[in-house]
């Protein structure tokens, strides 16, 4: 069975042979390494999810933020300690925290309360087809759901698409989870730049389908996930297995 996400999707079209990599759990685990910026992003989702689900609307402060956000340091501050390797980085990553936690606090995300936060849905499409993701904040208003989705790191152009893909992916999970309701807008929220962008809802969800299909047979269809150079080859955890680079 092939499970697929937006993540996995965007892998794929940046190299079959990374996604091959990544589904493959003995190589996954083997050589994917944690990063500041990774671990980073997942602290503050979690923060975020937290101060939702575990305080009263009276405590919902940046205070509570910030001791969320000091709890899960330390809860795991061996692993965190060796990845983010100098106190100068973890200074640098815990002001940069504080400085998100501040433009959530000034947004009207913060005052309204979600019926969903970091969810993971599943949605089995067929035998051969199930599909995830991660919902990291979901919304009903007016018995509309609004879906957001929080960046923490810096907003780049050229992986918009991606990011807009995945709205349009989730949305089209939403519909099979909540058939209720619709979705009224969806929304990506860059905290590092405070820097917000709206989607309307997907006018036929039944093209988001397709294209998610069109993904599925072509990954289900792949015999030999070549490598594809990209700009990101210098960075990537599979480099030293990669065909590309292994005779280098």
């Amino acid at each position: 069975m092939i499970k697929l996400s937006p993540s996995k999707i965007a892998t794929y079209k940046q190299c079959p042979y990374k996604y091959r990599c990544d589904t493959d759990t003995q190589i996954r685990n083997a050589y994917k390494k944690d990063t500041p910026d990774l671990i980073f992003g997942n602290l503050i989702h979690g923060c975020l999810n937290d101060f939702f689900k575990r305080t009263q609307k009276s405590e919902r402060n940046y205070e509570t933020l910030r001791k969320l956000f000091e709890e899960k340091f330390k809860k795991n501050f061996e692993k965190h300690n060796r990845i983010f390797k100098t106190k100068e980085n973890i200074i640098k990553y815990v002001e940069e925290a504080k400085k998100q936690f501040k433009t959530f606090l000034s947004s009207k995300y913060s005052k309204t309360e979600p019926i969903v936060t970091e969810d993971f849905p599943k949605y089995l499409y067929s035998d051969e087809l199930e599909l995830v993701g991660k919902f990291d904040r979901v919304d009903l208003i007016d018995d509309k759901l609004i879906l957001i989705d929080y960046k923490t790191g810096k907003y780049k152009e050229d992986r918009l698409e991606n990011n807009k893909f995945q709205l349009d992916f989730y949305e089209y999970l939403l519909s099979k989870i909540y058939p209720e309701f619709k979705t009224a807008k969806k929304i990506l929220f860059y905290l590092k730049e405070n820097k917000i962008i709206e989607e309307k809802s997907s006018k036929d969800l039944n093209k988001v389908e397709e294209k998610i299909l069109n993904y599925a047979d072509l990954i289900g269809s792949d015999k030999e996930f070549k490598p594809k150079r990209n700009s990101l080859c210098n960075y990537c955890d599979y480099q030293e297995i990669c065909p590309l680079f292994k005779n280098n």
